[in-house]
């Protein structure tokens, strides 16, 4: 069963809305350069997905040292490593971290390819615990409502996990018909819960009814990003497309 809220929960999140592409990425980029000016070794979970491309567009134009930083993703494939194609780890790389010359040490990202995936599981709760919890949790919102892999139904206080993709998830991330594993490693809701703030991206029509969920302010297991409602410092940025009225 979903936890109740107070009636107040709606009105703690700050939402944007975004008449353009370009206002989107800028004021989600303005919001991570501000966490980073106020805390230049603060934690960061990184989403994948066409959603941030944008951001991180953004985020490598800017001559800001984000060295100290420290950097985790949200999500992986079961099975693939860090150097597959269609790997969330290399799509990070690709479209953000080798261009900000962050050193490997600050890096941690979900080993897809790990021997033992429990075992995986539980060394990445251990390492960002040892980074003392997320700061900013970044986060996209899947058609389903699911944020990271967290798919509807998953439990709220679930730390970092495997899960079985749901088709629509499977169909959603696949490109020019490549093969989308089965199953995906992912920070629980319990972890994305614990961040000290969380940024909520949301871009796109085929997203409408799970913010629609959201905005109804109501805790529902079926839909995850629900689970963000009553979070302190809970940001959404939003196409501006999917104002309600």
């Amino acid at each position: 069963m979903a936890p109740s809220l107070p009636t107040t929960s709606r009105k703690r999140m700050q939402i944007l809305w975004c008449d353009s592409k370009d206002s989107f990425n800028s004021l989600a980029a303005d919001h991570v350069l501000a966490a980073h000016l106020r805390k230049p070794d603060l934690t960061i979970a990184l989403p994948t997905g066409r959603t941030p491309l944008g951001l991180y567009s953004v985020l490598r134009s800017k001559p800001v040292a984000f060295n100290r930083v420290r950097w985790f993703n949200l999500d992986e494939y079961v099975g693939l490593s860090a150097t597959d194609g269609t790997s969330y780890a290399q799509f990070l790389r690709m479209h953000l971290l080798d261009d900000l010359g962050v050193p490997d040490t600050n890096i941690r990202l979900i080993r897809g390819d790990a021997a033992d995936i429990q075992a995986e599981c539980r060394a990445y709760d251990e390492a960002i615990a040892r980074a003392e919890g997320l700061d900013l949790a970044i986060l996209g919102l899947g058609a389903n409502g699911h944020i990271a892999f967290n798919e509807p139904g998953s439990g709220w206080h679930q730390t970092t996990h495997v899960v079985r993709l749901t088709e629509l998830t499977r169909a959603a991330n696949a490109q020019e018909g490549q093969y989308v594993p089965p199953c995906g490693i992912t920070m629980g809701i319990g972890t994305l819960s614990g961040a000290r703030e969380i940024l909520l991206l949301v871009s796109g029509q085929s997203k409408a009814d799970a913010l629609q969920a959201l905005l109804q302010g109501r805790p529902d297991l079926m839909w995850p990003v629900t689970s963000l409602l009553g979070h302190p410092r809970l940001t959404v940025i939003a196409d501006g497309r999917l104002r309600p009225g």
